[in-house]
């Protein structure tokens, strides 16, 4: 029977019947990978707090070739990030890079660019203090792994009809794939209107790494461009809402508002 080691990341770890839990690892070396961690429910556990999100682990599991779920042998901590639990917005944002590659990410398939992206961005976001920094940090995050699965939008010509960028780029269509054109913008119903500033930082997001994403100075206005053209992106080419973005959209709201 196959012996899978490797240094991982969990992404998620619930309650399976009265004694276990399934734990959902990233993996550097296998991709994405669950595992039943028997008897970890139990006060005298061997894995003590070792199967909660957010924690860098070495992982050893085993189970059959093909099999959906895997058997937990042993897990220990390698990093943990306790800053990412600080508050609430920075672990709401940390959960949101979680949901987003658990979605995106297809079982054993190995991202190794994909692994070091999550941590670096934990990371950043576990050092910085900003809730708009925080944001961007999120919003380039999530196009840098778009790339990683060959979705990333295209930014530097009109996903329309080709004319390459500059001013000429006004909007941004997730039907279409990206940036488009003053022209292809009226023609499209579902494009959305992103500033040339707003598309500008999310090419230098694209291009920099994480390490460096949190020193943009991106105005509040911009930050919300970005969040709503990369989240009509992800509605459109993953085909879902991330639970997390939506709760992080309603905690931004004005106390007393009703929100929509």
């Amino acid at each position: 029977m196959p012996l899978y080691e490797s240094a991982a990341i969990i992404l998620r770890s619930m309650r399976l019947g009265d004694s276990d839990k399934l734990v959902t690892f990233f993996t550097y070396k296998y991709g994405k990978m669950k595992a039943v961690a028997k008897g970890a429910v139990k006060t005298k556990s061997r894995y003590g707090g070792r199967l909660e999100p957010f924690n860098l682990v070495n992982m050893i599991a085993f189970g059959k070739e093909k099999a959906e779920l895997l058997s937990l042998n042993t897990c220990d901590i390698q990093q943990m990030i306790p800053a990412l639990c600080a508050n609430l917005d920075t672990m709401a944002r940390a959960w949101a890079c979680a949901e987003f590659v658990d979605h995106l990410q297809r079982d054993r398939d190995e991202n190794k660019e994909g692994f070091r992206l999550l941590v670096s961005t934990w990371r950043e976001l576990a050092r910085e203090k900003s809730n708009a920094r925080q944001d961007l940090l999120l919003r380039i995050f999530q196009l840098k792994y778009l790339e990683t699965a060959g979705l990333k939008p295209e930014l530097e010509k009109c996903s329309g009809c080709g004319q390459k960028g500059g001013g000429q780029l006004s909007g941004f269509s997730a039907r279409r794939g990206g940036a488009v054109c003053r022209g292809c913008f009226q023609a499209d119903p579902t494009a959305i209107r992103v500033s040339p500033g707003a598309m500008m930082f999310m090419k230098k997001g694209l291009e920099m790494p994480m390490e460096k994403v949190g020193r943009l100075a991106a105005g509040q206005s911009v930050v919300e461009e970005i969040e709503k053209a990369v989240a009509t992106f992800i509605q459109a080419h993953v085909r879902r809402e991330m639970r997390t973005d939506r709760f992080l959209r309603l905690s931004a709201l004005p106390v007393g508002d009703p929100g929509k």
